[in-house]
């Protein structure tokens, strides 16, 4: 919140600070009583919440209580202190008990943080908007955001919006400035503003073709509208101005990535590391980019890499289970896909993965209880129905699979890919009325997955003259 011309007081504060800290250090060390002024107090505090050591935080503010207990700045850093520790309800509860002064900007910023961690959005905005009037306009980015976040909340986005704005006309190097772009894209979105966001990116970009971060809002933009030429060309614009940009060769990746283009990926991520960032999530992209290039060695080295730095990571575990399993080591592959799966029970698709190996090395029970696993959290799921309906029918337990699939159609409204399947396995059977019937009920839902449909039994089906009567007299009338 100091302008260029606070170097001066900046940096004999930071000589303060670190004096200050060294002494608490230095007394904690040898258990030595020491005394520190209210105004120390609030800068080795303040050190520690900045540096996320909670701990130590407690430790100050603990101390700095004892010894001066009638101070008010010290009465709110513990509150912001049990706010931090995620305790807002304690924290409301000092605060509501102080005789305060009703001067005291921290009070209200503290009081604002309370109301919106306790989800009482208006409270907050009011409290917010009382702080506004203790500050310069160049020291209220901060405020802005938070006054724009709980707009956010309240789904008034418009509001947000405008706040969202204010906060970036203010440029600050805090942390929150980079989270209000990714907010006010959410916004605009959620109102269906998406040309309204282009054209307030572009025109920050042409009062200033420098900022960044608008070329990489607009790439965030582009790729959340499925346009991913056009992200990768903001994000390359992005690095152009700033080789060092590590988010940016990240998306710039993930769009290679979606666009196929898994050289280029791999390039980006190498250039991410390069300038710094080693990340589990990097591995671990680089080990999925390899893994379709069917680079398998290499992907299997990155994915390793990745659990050596976060050994609960499910995305590794998984990639691990991909490549046994596209090796034809169902058996390997089934005990990294159960890790994933220990590690992320909510995710259907280790689940779903399960089911496929242990189908492959014909231990149907089992790859069935996976998929009746599924069916009690998504009921609703076509895929569910299509892989119990077939499983069903290879275990030749057709009534069963014919019933599973008829649920199916009632839960998923006639999904297509299961009246395909209904109509195999009734021709199947020789009951023609009934394989004809939801064949034309197909069909006339989905024509264009006919040729998937005669994938299922090529000889059986295109031997069928009726049944490629029909098929030929619905696709060509579409």
């Amino acid at each position: 919140m100091f302008t260029d011309d606070d170097n001066s007081w900046e940096e004999e504060n930071d000589d303060e600070t670190g004096e200050a800290v060294s002494r608490f250090e230095d007394m904690l060390e040898n258990q030595r009583p020491t005394y520190f002024d209210a105004e120390e107090f609030e800068l080795i505090i303040d050190y520690y919440m900045q540096n996320n050591n909670l701990k130590r935080s407690r430790q100050a503010v603990d101390l700095a209580l004892s010894q001066h207990p009638d101070d008010i700045n010290l009465k709110i850093k513990n509150a912001r202190q049990f706010l931090v520790e995620n305790d807002p309800k304690k924290a409301f509860e000092l605060l509501d008990q102080m005789e305060i002064n009703y001067d005291e900007p921290d009070y209200f910023l503290t009081l604002g943080s309370c109301y919106a961690a306790l989800g009482k959005h208006q409270k907050a905005i009011d409290t917010y908007t009382t702080a506004l009037s203790y500050f310069d306009e160049d020291e209220k980015s901060e405020l802005y955001h938070a006054i724009g976040y709980e707009y956010q909340g309240l789904g008034f986005f418009n509001k947000a919006i405008e706040f969202y704005k204010k906060s970036l006309n203010i440029p600050t190097d805090d942390a929150f400035y980079n989270n209000t772009y990714g907010d006010l894209i959410n916004c605009y979105i959620s109102t269906g503003q998406t040309d309204q966001a282009i054209a307030y990116f572009k025109q920050r970009i042409e009062e200033d073709p420098h900022e960044v971060e608008s070329w990489s809002a607009l790439g965030d933009i582009y790729r959340r509208l499925d346009r991913l030429e056009e992200a990768a060309e903001m994000y390359e614009y992005v690095l152009a101005i700033d080789p060092t940009h590590i988010w940016a060769n990240m998306h710039l990746a993930n769009s290679y990535y979606d666009l196929n283009r898994f050289h280029e990926a791999i390039d980006s991520l190498n250039e991410a590391m390069a300038h710094g960032l080693e990340t589990s999530m990097i591995h671990a992209s680089l080990g999925d980019c390899h893994y379709r290039l069917e680079n398998y060695v290499d992907a299997q080295k990155e994915y390793n890499k990745a659990l050596s730095i976060n050994e609960y990571l499910t995305e590794a575990w998984s990639g691990l289970g991909y490549v046994y399993s596209d090796n034809g080591d169902s058996h390997n592959a089934i005990k990294f896909f159960e890790k994933a799966y220990e590690l992320e029970p909510f995710n259907d698709d280790h689940l779903y993965n399960l089911a496929a190996e242990y189908r492959k090395i014909n231990e149907n029970e089992k790859a069935l209880s996976y998929l009746l696993e599924i069916e009690k959290h998504e009921p609703k799921d076509p895929d569910l129905y299509f892989f119990l309906g077939d499983l069903l029918a290879d275990m030749d337990r057709m009534d069963e699979a014919i019933c599973y699939l008829n649920l199916g159609l009632q839960r998923t409204d006639n999904d297509s890919t299961l009246l395909y399947l209904l109509a195999y396995l009734h021709l199947e059977r020789n009951e023609r009325n009934l394989a004809l019937h939801y064949l034309e009920d197909a069909l006339k839902a989905n024509p264009s997955y006919y040729k998937e449909f005669i994938e299922y039994n090529p000889e059986l089906i295109t031997q069928d003259l009726e049944v490629m009567e029909l098929i030929y007299k619905i696709k060509d009338k579409r």
